[in-house]
Parts: C-alpha cells; sequence; structure tokens
C-alpha cells in the first residue's frame, strides 16, 4: 500500500525553496488522501466479503502506483533542485514512516496469538519474513494460498504488499543514479520498459502454470517481478506529469500560460480522472481474483486507469483532486497505512460465531469500528509523534543535563524493559508453539474443533456432528459396510445422518479435492475402501484434472461417485464444468448433481449458502446421497 507522504513533515502553504543542499518539497496534494480513502475502503469491503465488491483486492494496487508515482516525483525534484540524491536520508525517512507502527502491529499480533493459539503456529515465520520485508516471498516459498485460506488465515498475511513496496524503495538509488546520469525522460522510458516486461512475466507463469483456475495464482499475484506494474507505471507517469508546477511564488494556482488556458487544461483533466475513477469502481464491483484477464495484462490496464485518477486528483487546479481532498476521505486517506495494518489482524480475530458472537447487521460495523480506533490510536501516538521527531527529540534529553533528565531515564529504562521482556515472552510462546500437524497441536480429523473453510464461511460448533470413523485408521470395508465417504465441511456437517444409513465418513473442514484423492487412493492401497466410493470436494477451491482423473483411474474396482458443489465463489462454474466433462469419460463412476438439489431446497442452507443447517438440511442431504447411491433395479 502507499506509505510515502507526499508533502513535509508539517503542511505547508507553499513549497520550500530549493537551495544546493535543500531538496525541493511537493506541496500537501490532498487530493491523493481521498485517493488512498477509496483504496484503503476497497480493500476492506473485500475482506469483509461484501458481495458486491469483489474485486476490492485492487485497492492495493491503487497503492502501488501511488507509492511509485511519490517516490519517482521526490527523487526527480530532489536530484533536479540540488544535483544529486541522499540515499541514507531517504531510506531514514522510510524507516520513520513505516518501521513504528509497523512494530506496533507484529507485538499485537504476537500477543493476540498467544490468546488465539491456533493464529500463532503460522506467526513462526511470519514474524521474521515481516520485519525483514519478504513477507511476499515467504508466502511463496510456504508454499501458501493468499486467496484458499485453510483454517485460521494468518494475522500477518496481508503484509506481502508491504515487502514489495520496500523491495522497491532498494531500487531507489538505482532511479536516482539514472536521473543523475541520464535525465528525467531515460528514467521514464526504463520503467515503462519494466513495466511490460512484469506484465509479460505474470501473463507468461499464469498461462503456464494454469493461473488462476485452476491453479492458484498466488506465486504471480505476490511475487515482486510479476505484480511491479504498478509500482513502475507510476514510475513512468511521475516523469511526465507535474501538475502541481503551476504553482507560482505568490501561492496562487494560477497558470504559467495563462489563467483561461490552465482551467481548460484542468477541466480536461478533471474529465479523465472522472472517467478513471468511475473505471476504477467499475473493477471493483466486476472483476475477482479468479479474473483470467488480470493475469492477462489486467493489472496494468488496471494501473493505467490509476495514473490517470492519480494525475487528475493531483492536479491543484482541478476540482476532482478538491472533492477528493475532503472530510472524511481526507481523514481515511491520513490513516490509510494504519488502517491497512490493522484491519487484517482485527478481522481475522473478530470472525462472526467463532471469535465473537454478534447480530449479522452489527458485525461488520463492529469489526471496521475497532479497526478505525486501533488505527486512530496508532496515528496519533505512535506514526505521528514520530514523523515529527519524537525519538531524536528524546535521545537529545537524554544527553543533556537538566532537572528532569533523571526522571526521563528511568521512564526510559523502564519502557525498554517492559519492550524487552515483552518479546522474550513473545518468542518463546513462539517456540514453544507445536507446529500445525504434529502430535502436540491436536488432532485435525472429522469431530474436531476446526476453523472455518477458506471461503470465509462458518459452521458452529455446536452444530457440527461427529465423524463416523477416524480419518487415520478407517476400518476394513467388509467390517463396516460397502461405503465409504469424503468430504470437507459440507459433508461433516451431515456426517452422522449419514453414518446412521451406514456410510463410513472421512470429513474435515476446509480440506482441498487434492486430500481426498489422497486419502481414497491411501485406503484403496491399504484394502479399507468400501465398494462404494462417495467424494465430496471443490468446496474450497478449484479442482485440478490431474487430481480428477487421478481419482478416477485408481477406483477403477469400485463404484465411484462424485459429488458436484453448490458453493457461491468463482471456481463454482470452473468445478461443475469439468466434473461433468470428465466424469462421464470413466464407465465406473456417475455425477451426482448436488448444485441442482441444493438450488431446489435453499431453506437447507446457512446465510452462507453452502454449509447445512441442523435437521432438515442435513437429513435432507444424508437421505439424497442414500437414495443416489443405491444400486439400480
Amino acid at each position: 500500500m502507499a506509505v510515502v507522504e507526499n508533502v513535509a513533515t508539517r503542511p505547508t502553504t507553499r513549497p520550500a525553496t530549493p537551495g544546493p543542499s535543500r531538496p525541493a518539497r511537493l506541496p500537501h496534494l490532498r487530493g491523493l488522501d481521498g485517493v488512498r480513502a477509496l483504496a484503503v475502503v476497497a480493500v476492506l469491503l473485500y475482506h469483509l466479503r461484501v458481495p458486491w465488491a469483489p474485486g476490492g483486492f485492487l485497492g492495493v494496487d491503487v497503492f502501488f502506483v501511488l507509492s511509485g508515482y511519490l517516490v519517482a516525483t521526490l527523487v526527480l525534484e530532489e536530484v533536479e533542485a540540488t544535483g544529486r540524491f541522499r540515499t541514507g536520508r531517504f531510506l531514514a525517512r522510510r524507516v520513520r514512516r513505516l518501521v513504528p507502527a509497523l512494530l506496533a502491529v507484529l507485538a499485537g499480533a504476537a500477543a493476540a496469538g498467544l490468546v488465539a493459539r491456533d493464529a500463532l503456529t503460522s506467526l513462526r515465520g511470519d514474524l521474521l519474513a515481516a520485519l525483514t520485508y519478504t513477507s511476499n516471498w515467504w508466502q511463496v516459498v510456504a508454499d501458501r494460498s493468499y486467496f484458499e485460506l485453510t483454517g485460521r488465515p494468518p494475522l500477518l498475511q496481508h503484509l506481502w504488499s508491504l515487502a514489495v513496496e520496500a523491495q522497491f524503495y532498494l531500487a531507489v538509488p538505482l532511479v536516482a543514479l539514472l536521473a543523475l546520469r541520464a535525465g528525467r525522460a531515460r528514467v521514464g522510458q526504463v520503467a515503462a520498459v519494466l513495466t511490460v516486461a512484469s506484465t509479460v512475466a505474470m501473463g507468461v507463469l499464469a498461462a503456464r502454470a494454469g493461473m488462476p483456475v485452476p491453479q492458484d495464482p498466488t506465486r504471480v499475484y505476490v511475487g515482486t517481478d510479476t505484480h511491479a506494474m504498478g509500482l513502475l507505471l507510476g514510475v513512468a507517469a511521475a516523469t511526465v506529469w507535474r501538475p502541481w508546477r503551476t504553482w507560482r511564488a505568490t501561492g496562487s494556482w494560477a497558470a504559467e500560460r495563462g489563467d483561461a488556458v490552465r482551467r481548460f487544461e484542468a477541466g480536461v483533466t478533471d474529465v479523465a480522472g472522472v472517467l478513471a475513477l468511475a473505471g476504477v469502481v467499475a473493477c471493483v464491483a466486476l472483476v475477482d481474483e479468479f479474473s483470467v484477464g488480470l493475469y492477462r495484462g489486467g493489472f496494468l490496464a488496471f494501473a493505467g486507469l490509476t495514473v490517470v485518477l492519480v494525475g487528475a486528483a493531483a492536479d491543484p487546479a482541478g476540482l476532482l483532486g478538491r472533492a477528493l481532498a475532503r472530510q472524511p476521505l481526507r481523514w481515511l486517506g491520513e490513516r490509510s497505512y494504519g488502517i491497512y495494518l490493522w484491519h487484517w489482524p482485527v478481522l481475522m480475530l473478530t470472525r462472526p460465531d467463532q471469535d465473537v458472537t454478534l447480530p449479522d447487521w452489527a458485525a461488520p460495523l463492529v469489526r471496521v469500528g475497532v479497526t478505525l480506533l486501533v488505527a486512530e490510536a496508532s496515528y496519533r501516538w505512535v506514526e505521528m509523534p514520530v514523523r515529527r521527531g519524537a525519538l531524536g527529540r528524546a535521545v537529545v534529553r537524554l544527553r543533556t543535563p537538566a532537572p528532569g533528565r533523571v526522571r526521563a531515564a528511568v521512564v526510559t529504562a523502564t519502557v525498554t524493559t517492559a519492550v524487552v521482556a515483552t518479546a522474550v515472552v513473545l518468542a518463546v510462546g513462539v517456540v514453544r508453539t507445536p507446529a500445525p500437524g504434529s502430535a502436540a497441536s491436536g488432532p485435525t480429523t472429522a469431530g474436531t474443533s476446526a476453523a472455518p473453510d477458506p471461503i470465509g464461511s462458518v459452521v458452529p460448533e455446536q452444530d457440527r456432528a461427529p465423524s463416523a470413523a477416524p480419518t487415520a485408521d478407517p476400518a476394513p470395508a467388509e467390517e463396516v459396510g460397502a461405503v465409504t465417504a469424503f468430504g470437507d465441511s459440507v459433508m461433516l456437517g451431515a456426517a452422522g445422518e449419514l453414518a446412521a444409513r451406514g456410510v463410513l465418513v472421512d470429513a474435515v473442514v476446509s480440506r482441498s479435492f487434492g486430500e481426498m484423492v489422497d486419502l481414497a487412493l491411501g485406503a484403496g492401497a491399504a484394502g479399507s475402501l468400501g465398494h462404494t466410493v462417495v467424494v465430496h470436494g471443490g468446496t474450497n477451491g478449484p479442482v485440478a484434472e490431474e487430481d480428477l482423473r487421478r481419482l478416477l483411474e485408481g477406483t477403477a474396482g469400485h463404484r465411484m461417485f462424485v459429488v458436484n458443489v453448490r458453493v457461491p465463489r468463482p471456481w463454482e462454474q470452473y468445478d461443475n464444468e469439468l466434473f461433468a466433462r470428465v466424469v462421464p469419460e470413466y464407465p465406473h463412476a456417475r455425477l451426482l448433481d448436488w448444485k441442482s438439489g441444493g438450488e431446489a431446497n435453499p431453506a437447507w442452507f446457512y446465510d452462507d449458502g453452502i454449509h447445512l443447517r441442523a435437521g432438515g438440511g442435513r437429513e435432507g442431504y444424508a437421505a439424497w446421497i442414500a437414495q443416489e447411491i443405491q444400486p439400480a433395479g
């Protein structure tokens, strides 16, 4: 997300006078605060799973464009004003701007992990990755999906975007060097070429691997190499679009070439900006993370829209920038960094009906309200004091003899001791937490207290039925009957009703289709697979055709039933079309149409439209399965 201030520490009424040792400063472009606000609101809506904002994740790309644009502008303005670039000064400002609030979030997440133990296990690598700004590559190395979450989502997963930006900041000295050696125009040309290269890299990798469906697109989405087009396009735009340069020494926004011409130019820019804003909103409303076009050049097209919006909002003579500078957009924009940092852990620790119990209408209001309160506290007591030099002043006071020096030293020592002690406790807690899947962490089979499906839906704990038998050691088929069923939380809900009909159920929350295939083939190799096999998977993400064919080919000696999915997510149509195309190719297999059966009985489901209600829904599902698998005749 964009974490570059577009103004000096204190807002000014006119730009600073450039000199040989002092770089020029940008005026405070408040219209960009409004753009930040729109971006962070889009991200919030997406993570709240608001149905009319499936493309809210594109708010991150708005931040990328903003960061590229503002960072490049700062570099180029300093190079042109002073003939040099102070890398140390630039990086120090980034540290003051970024690190204090991040440390507060890391401490808060680690402390929360001591209470929510299922969140603590993922913090092992996440904390180190966050501190080194490598969260995006850590997620790639750990083979963790950003879109298909299992269990309680990691509390620091959203920090991948900060890692991308921080890695970009390390390349800023190269931008300055190029500007010094070859000029502004060459910077724009190189940035444009790299923009295309990043877009092509994403497209090629995505096409070769079958992303975003059926293969998970996390690698190309969080990779710095494949998702840098927004940052780079922002850099390129900064080399040619500087609307604030019309500022006169008198402090007015009059035009250099005449007021009438300037007003006309501002009007054209406003029209372009409004159209770009409409395009951004349309993308947020119409696109989702599994839209194929995004990974075939769509992110670049969206970045182009954002560049126009940013340039128009940065024009102080335009009406769009003034409109976006109004409250409450300005308030949200100024705190957008803190809102982004805190919103994800807050949302993941306040999941409705699991962590908190609230009326449906109140849950999003409370969760957003908590996020805004914490972000305001971070802005007021962490971010702004550090940006205004509070740490430097504290050091000066400690070094300067004064009546209050002893008191300041005592306070500092106390705070330092508390911070160190907290860090030690958190480190011990993280290290001693059992790794997921270890014996100490407990079983993950059906009937255990599991987290929600990755789609974010909820199966209330009191309504979860136990499994008919343990997953790890199913009894031989001849002892338990001829039917074995594998599934996820949908089947888990009706496990008791299926068991009453003689079905051996192996179901667990958040299970992938590939895991079901491995279990079925493993049971077949062990001789414990029933003569009739039912597999109901695909709820939690796209099914790989390879896994489906592996299942069907490996169960040729059994009666095989594949149940399609009813899940209001982008992969529903893909999975069901795959099942309909492949299953009929195998004579021993038959496709069961749960999609149509569920549509005919909407009262069977919870509000998420996926999980079965106690009583009628679960009984109906079990009865339907039992009827469909009865031998013909």
